[in-house]
């Protein structure tokens, strides 16, 4: 018995719905994590990667990619580390497949800036004592979002991005800021009151 050209559409109709989901629910994107050293002098970073090569590389000036110096890389499989050899220009081959690499890298001037050739959901977790709250000494990239974390930390996180920038600052430069702002607030309250005063008795 032929099947009815209503009994096909069914089943055409759900593989063509299925597809229409698959193609545009968007990949999730892999996890990097930074965590700043507690002297704010350098981070240590673990990234997903699958494929069979990493490049570690940071925006210059013209937003070309200049090799980012790091050391202590681990390339990391489900069963342990796994060898990788260095291509140069910043670039390491391994096997294809899914791992996780870390590696180790300086932070100049509390300005820690990482960048992705896809989309990563990344992570930055600044020791106590460093912080970027303060708009004025401190800023982070747009998307990202600040939370407390244990034992004095703060954790700024982005679901989805091709980089992150943070500019942290130490307890010593906001007390710095408040006491220069205090002075110039005195400074001004002292130059602008006879101003007022003299106003006041000349319109009286």
């Amino acid at each position: 018995m032929r099947t009815s050209p209503r009994d096909r559409r069914g089943p055409a109709v759900i593989a063509l719905c299925l597809a229409l989901i698959l193609v545009s629910t968007p990949v999730a994107a892999g996890e990097a994590a930074f965590r700043v050293v507690s002297d704010g002098t350098a981070y240590e970073a673990s990234v997903e990667v699958t494929g069979s090569e990493h490049a570690f590389w940071t925006p210059g000036l013209m937003g070309e990619r200049v090799p980012l110096q790091v050391e202590d890389i681990e390339v990391l499989g489900p069963s342990g580390p796994v060898e990788y050899k260095d291509a140069g220009r910043g670039v390491i081959t391994f096997p294809e497949g899914n791992y996780t690499v870390t590696y180790q890298a300086p932070v100049r001037n509390n300005h820690l800036v990482a960048a992705f050739d896809d989309p990563y959901a990344v992570t930055v977790t600044l020791p106590e004592g460093l912080d970027v709250r303060n708009p004025l000494i401190g800023m982070i990239s747009p998307g990202g979002v600040v939370s407390s974390g244990t034992n004095g930390t703060a954790e700024i996180a982005w679901n989805r991005t091709t980089g992150v920038e943070v500019r942290y600052y130490t307890p010593d430069r906001e007390i710095l800021l408040t006491t220069f702002g205090t002075i110039w607030l005195a400074v001004a309250l002292t130059m602008l009151l006879p101003l007022l005063l003299s106003r006041r008795r000349g319109g009286g």
